[in-house]
């Protein structure tokens, strides 16, 4: 029964708007548009994400890569709330969706970005960078480039392909439980 109220005292609402349900969105969203049907964000959000994807590619670059542009509009996911920890300031990123962002190999770099480059806005001493030769792997870069709004949080990538639906909802859950035995385990 114990276990039964963990994984289920850890599924959130919005993060962004807290205590709300994702709801539709009105005015509609510019940037995080995939979401205008129910989202966990209101326009200024989506301004300031926009704000800050535009600032990590070149203009030309602004609409090449989805995966990328879902993962800085995370905030405004109808879902996210469920696998945004708050507590501890952790975000389940399953397997499967960051190699949809990163690539098919999570352990080694990759070049997918590297006709654009990336600048990198959030340090503080910015500069135009290769990812192929900034990022060893997947795991340097989700440490490192958070979506917006969740730039203190901690990217735990977990197993899994399904990122966005009930059966993946269990299984970040699951590791979250996971997690926390193994701190409590530690603690004592």
């Amino acid at each position: 029964m114990f276990f039964l109220l963990l994984l289920g005292a850890y599924a959130q609402n919005c993060t962004l708007l807290p205590g709300s349900e994702a709801g539709d969105p009105n005015p509609s969203l510019v940037k995080c548009y995939r979401q205008n049907g129910e989202a966990c964000c209101v326009s200024a959000h989506d301004q300031a994400i926009q704000s800050s994807y535009s600032s990590l590619f070149p203009s030309q670059c602004q609409r090449e890569y989805d995966n990328m542009e879902d993962y800085f509009c995370f905030g405004c996911h109808p879902s996210q709330g469920q696998y945004t920890f708050q507590d501890n300031m952790t975000i389940l990123l399953c397997s499967g969706y960051a190699r949809s962002v990163w690539g098919d190999s999570l352990d080694k770099p990759t070049t997918s970005y590297d006709n654009c480059g990336m600048y990198t806005y959030w340090r503080s001493n910015p500069q135009t960078v290769i990812p192929s030769l900034e990022w060893k792997n997947a795991y340097e870069f989700f440490n490192e480039v958070k979506p917006t709004f969740f730039e203190n949080y901690t990217i735990v990538i977990v197993e899994g392909d399904f990122c966005y639906n009930n059966e993946w909802k269990i299984e970040a859950r699951l590791a979250f439980v996971a997690i926390w035995l193994w701190i409590i385990g530690f603690l004592i």
